[in-house]
């Protein structure tokens, strides 16, 4: 017979042995989440759909509206002669967005993009004690204080106590029904619940913490041993951006997972060759 609410149910936590530890479950969850943050613009608001065409698919965001920025293939003429182009453009000035129509920003050629990012990899190789002190005031930013590392470890130790106390509970069966037994337990889950939503919050710091510590070491190694800097390397963006916002007169700002922020004007103004 299934107890559909006939009975309390309770979550008993530490009665089978785990297959992973709990340090790994919770940075898999934090991963899980910033992936799915990767997706939308910075306010949140809007989400890209899947998309795998290109190195820079669900990558870019519109700086003036926050709307995704989808790839385009458009033609131009040199000389009388037509030829194709791919290029990004906000989804709104592409016409894709039928319920929003006030966004005027310029799409930006692919060659640019690509470009624009091998030119900041090469300013951060050659200042790499820059980009690590940036990236430590993100790390700082983001790390638990004392006092909350403190708190951290006392939610612990009390959540194991009313775990304990809830398992204690549960285990023993009330043949008839007590109220006082009952309420009981309810009061250990209410208070587990609101123990666990504050050490979440805080867990999730310490999860971005480690996060921007790894992904600052990968950011240095893939500079070091990266030779070549020429030539759009794909490992390279994919390694290091966690997204890219585009805004008027092609101006790009590139957000990098070790929290370090860049921003370079996408086109290059040539100059005129003299007679």
């Amino acid at each position: 017979m299934r107890n559909h609410d006939i009975q309390p149910q309770y979550f008993v936590k530490n009665t089978h042995p785990s297959i992973i530890s709990e340090e790994t479950f919770e940075a898999t969850q934090q991963e899980l989440k910033r992936r799915n943050l990767m997706l939308r613009d910075p306010d949140r608001k809007y989400r890209q759909n899947y998309s795998n065409v290109s190195p820079f698919s669900n990558q870019y965001f519109c700086g003036e509206c926050g709307r995704p920025v989808i790839r385009r293939r458009m033609t131009s003429s040199r000389k009388g002669e037509k030829y194709y182009i791919s290029g990004w453009q906000c989804r709104v000035t592409a016409g894709r967005d039928p319920d929003y129509k006030d966004c005027k920003t310029s799409y930006v050629q692919e060659t640019d993009l690509e470009n624009a990012f091998m030119k900041i990899m090469k300013a951060m190789k050659e200042n790499l004690h820059e980009v690590r002190l940036e990236a430590q005031q993100a790390i700082e930013k983001a790390s638990l204080s004392p006092p909350e590392q403190q708190r951290l470890e006392e939610l612990n130790m009390q959540i194991e106590a009313v775990t304990n106390r809830i398992s204690e509970l549960a285990a023993k069966e009330s043949a008839t029904t007590d109220a006082i037994y009952d309420a009981t337990l309810r009061h250990l889950i209410y208070e587990q619940e609101i123990l666990q939503q504050e050490r979440d919050s805080l867990e999730e710091n310490m999860q971005e913490q480690l996060y921007l510590e790894k992904q600052l070491q990968s950011h240095l190694d893939l500079l070091e041993t990266t030779e070549e800097l020429d030539d759009f390397d794909v490992k390279l963006f994919k390694n290091t951006i966690e997204r890219g916002i585009i805004y008027k007169e092609r101006m790009v700002e590139f957000q990098f997972k070790c929290g370090v922020k860049r921003s370079i004007c996408a086109r290059e103004r040539k100059t005129p060759k003299k007679k």
